[in-house]
């Protein structure tokens, strides 16, 4: 019976399985609980549907204004950009985090659908390969998976719930077209998600089967696509290249030790002033009022929006403090060869790598306050010191747990050699 070749980019364990698993929706590690195939809920042609979907409500959602606010018969209206141009022109620290704001909600994102509605486009069969060898698509499509953790609209969305509930209280807020362009655009993007399959889309630009390896043959998982390879098949001109999406092949993350732990301790750096600075300074009726990240959560709360106040808290301070720790913890126990609960461990590596990026709810809300309420001496916002540094904090967090290798923590508690080879 024809086989697949499955390895769990968590723990490194490989599997063959018969081919007629392919029926099953979901398979799962079985020493770590890691995804390892999901099968999609469609066809490709529903994907490619919504894709082009989602392309005209970002443009619309970038077109519009996301909110009206008007305050003694003053009023004020700004798109989406309108937040890091505003923050940009701050000056200082506060720059970076409009350069940082364009990027992950307005760049990012248009880059991203774009090459999913290339990509998708291209894989259709009346498209007649316009797009050349395979290689070139695949190389848009691992730009794509690259890009998804910062395309950020999503995590803009909740923020923009938390910035109404605040503005809310300084002025009157109505929705404009530019914020239900961004709801609708997210609803479509969480199709996607369901229905794409993006293992279905790497199967599609080019078959796995040729590069399985044989019975005993030494092997090596992309963790880009996936794909999992024979070394004698990455080897020749595009040797320690995947043969499918030209990313570097390597046993494990080179460096990953080394990386983790120093953007992590910079992150715990950042996190101290991050918590004691303003984010945020209001000034109504030339009176001006500081609020740290607790003091904005201690706001929301006495407001009666308990469940808003619940997620900031949720997102702002206990996830950073969760993956400082968690991160600290794996680096640790790889240290010290420790085989103590790592299928948990495995598991809230996980969690803190899909968890992180949402922590970037009160970047964009200070983006959208700071951009719209501009109104003299009765009502005016600005950005903090503090903001500047909990976006660095949430950064920096983010690339740590992307350049950790979790294959590591196995390697280390099975006394694995390649573990002290390349630490």
């Amino acid at each position: 019976m024809p086989e697949i070749v499955l390895a769990c980019r968590d723990c490194g364990q490989i599997y063959r399985v018969p081919e007629d698993l392919r029926r099953y929706r979901r398979l799962l590690c079985r020493r770590c609980g890691a995804r390892l195939r999901q099968a999609p809920l469609a066809s490709l042609a529903d994907p490619r549907a919504f894709a082009v979907t989602a392309a005209i409500l970002l443009l619309l959602t970038n077109a519009f204004p996301l909110f009206d606010i008007s305050l003694a018969g003053d009023s004020r209206s700004r798109v989406i950009a309108g937040g890091a141009t505003t923050l940009i022109n701050d000056g200082g620290a506060i720059s970076a985090v409009g350069l940082l704001v364009g990027l992950i909600a307005v760049a990012i994102p248009a880059i991203s659908v774009m090459l999913l509605v290339i990509v998708l486009i291209q894989l259709h069969p009346g498209a007649g390969g316009r797009m050349g060898q395979p290689r070139a698509l695949a190389a848009l499509w691992r730009t794509a998976a690259r890009l998804r953790p910062w395309a950020m609209l999503d995590v803009f969305l909740l923020g923009a719930v938390v910035a109404y509930t605040r503005l809310d209280q300084l002025a009157s807020v109505a929705v404009d077209a530019g914020g239900y362009a961004l709801a609708g655009f997210v609803l479509v993007q969480i199709l996607i998600e369901q229905v794409l399959g993006r293992q279905r889309v790497w199967n599609a630009i080019d078959d796995p089967a040729k590069y399985s390896p044989a019975p005993g043959e030494p092997w090596l998982l992309c963790l880009d696509c996936e794909l999992v390879v024979g070394i004698h098949r990455a080897e020749g001109d595009e040797r320690h290249r995947c043969p499918r999406c030209g990313a570097r092949l390597t046993p494990r993350r080179q460096a990953s030790l080394a990386i983790t732990t120093a953007l992590s301790l910079a992150g715990l750096i950042f996190y101290f002033p991050a918590n004691l600075f303003p984010v945020l300074n209001i000034t109504r009726f030339g009176h001006s009022e500081a609020y740290t990240i607790m003091g904005g959560i201690r706001d929301l709360a006495e407001a009666g929006l308990w469940p808003l106040a619940l997620l900031v808290l949720l997102a702002s301070f206990i996830v950073p403090v969760l993956k400082l720790i968690g991160l600290t913890w794996c680096i640790a126990s790889i240290r010290w060869r420790s085989a103590w609960l790592l299928r948990q461990r495995t598991m809230l590596y996980r969690f803190i790598d899909y968890i992180g990026r949402w922590s970037n709810i009160d970047v964009f809300v200070v983006s959208i306050a700071a951009a719209l309420v501009q109104f003299g001496n009765l009502s005016t916002v600005e950005p903090g010191p503090g903001i500047a540094s909990f976006a660095a904090v949430v950064v920096l967090t983010m690339i740590a747990a992307d350049a950790f290798d979790p294959r590591l923590m196995w390697d280390a508690a099975m006394g694995n050699a390649v573990a002290r080879r390349l630490r």
